[in-house]
């Protein structure tokens, strides 16, 4: 589905995430917006009236069929900047920073203020655009590392925790007790190999100068009751990119892994790129065990086709507990059948269904793999 903002909102002045162009990006409202009045209500205000509509609506399912709701909290429904939007920016570009709408500038000028330095009241002018390296800026290069560098960067992914913080505690009023709520991080793997981690940086992860920013994160999601969600467990360090690049996005799956296991609470995950070779599905059945749940993005036709089909159900089988070996012993019992019978397509597909409870691909086109049900609002 696509549901558009109201005209309203889209309307509105000055509560867009801006960049240093001073170009807008209306996927999702500016944090530093919060508290602004769009009309009669700010949007913090808009995002409480929603969830609650939301729970009076799904009343009776909440708990049932209902079990957890996933709460968006900046674009693609991720906590994070929309700092490599997809009309500027090429992979591996570290993207950009966006601050520089009028309450972001008043958010900075009041913190470089009020720590007696108001010479720091402006975002860095030598970070870059979308599409450039690290060593390309020289800020990413040496300036991240200066105490300007510092203050602006833990004022900047500070101000994406707090509005974390806001929107999940709004949720946790609204469900708590009655279903549980979750978020979602972005995988963000690119130049994560890297001193500057200059892609995470723009995006409002601080997780360089010895911070962590997953464990700073996790800990928003648990002071809410929060279940967290990640993504790119599909991808390994083979890329062949990934040396130009300075990705390690498993690398990145473990600190994420490391940084919430001490807080023990559950972590989601899900893959980010739509693959179906078995290379991909090992890699992510071997997180399976850290896991609290996973979801597969996504049915497609390409999915459902015979060969693809088959590596997802021996991935739904890993991920329930069983192994590709009990399940290549269910695809050959399959085709045997298969061969025996004037309509053995139809029966293979009716016994792969039934040995394999986990997959359940009906002719309506729903699909059931993943361990929970989820709505996300």
């Amino acid at each position: 589905c696509n549901i558009l903002l109201p005209d309203f909102v889209y309307e509105a002045e000055g509560i867009w995430y801006t960049d240093a162009e001073g170009e807008e990006d209306k996927e999702y409202i500016s944090l530093f917006a919060d508290e602004v009045l769009v009309g009669d209500r700010t949007p913090l205000q808009m995002y409480d009236d929603w969830m609650a509509a939301f729970a009076s609506e799904f009343s009776d399912d909440l708990g049932s069929l209902v079990t957890e709701v996933m709460v968006g909290m900046g674009p693609g429904g991720e906590l994070r900047y929309p700092s490599y939007r997809l009309s500027h920016w090429t992979y591996c570009g570290i993207g950009e920073f966006q601050c520089h709408d009028q309450h972001a500038l008043e958010s900075l000028n009041t913190t470089a203020t009020a720590a007696g330095r108001p010479d720091w009241a402006l975002p860095p002018n030598d970070a870059g655009g979308y599409s450039n390296f690290p060593h390309d800026t020289e800020f990413f290069t040496t300036g991240f590392q200066t105490a300007y560098g510092e203050f602006f960067l833990d004022w900047y992914s500070g101000a994406l925790k707090d509005h974390g913080h806001r929107v999940l505690g709004k949720a946790k009023a609204i469900f708590q007790d009655r279903t549980q709520i979750s978020g979602k991080v972005a995988g963000i793997h690119w130049w994560y190999d890297s001193k500057s981690h200059a892609a995470e940086s723009t995006a409002g992860y601080y997780n360089t100068n010895s911070r962590n920013a997953y464990a700073e994160i996790a800990a928003v999601f648990k002071d809410s009751g929060a279940h967290m969600d990640f993504t790119c467990l599909e991808m390994d360090d083979s890329d062949e990119l990934a040396a130009t690049c300075h990705s390690d996005p498993q690398g990145l799956v473990m600190q994420v892994l490391d940084a919430t296991s001490p807080l023990g609470f559950p972590i989601g995950a899900e893959n980010a790129i739509q693959r179906f070779d078995e290379a991909a599905y090992q890699q992510m059945a071997s997180y399976r065990d850290q896991l609290h749940d996973f979801t597969y993005l996504r049915l497609t036709e390409l999915l459902t086709s015979h060969e693809n089909l088959r590596n997802f159900r021996a991935f739904a089988s890993v991920m329930h507990g069983g192994t590709y070996a009990e399940d290549e012993a269910v695809h050959a019992e399959v085709a045997e059948d298969a061969l025996q019978t004037q309509d053995g397509n139809e029966k293979a597909a009716e016994q792969s269904v039934q040995k394999q409870p986990a997959e359940v691909a009906s002719k309506d086109g729903t699909m059931k793999a993943a361990l929970r049900g989820t709505a996300c609002v």
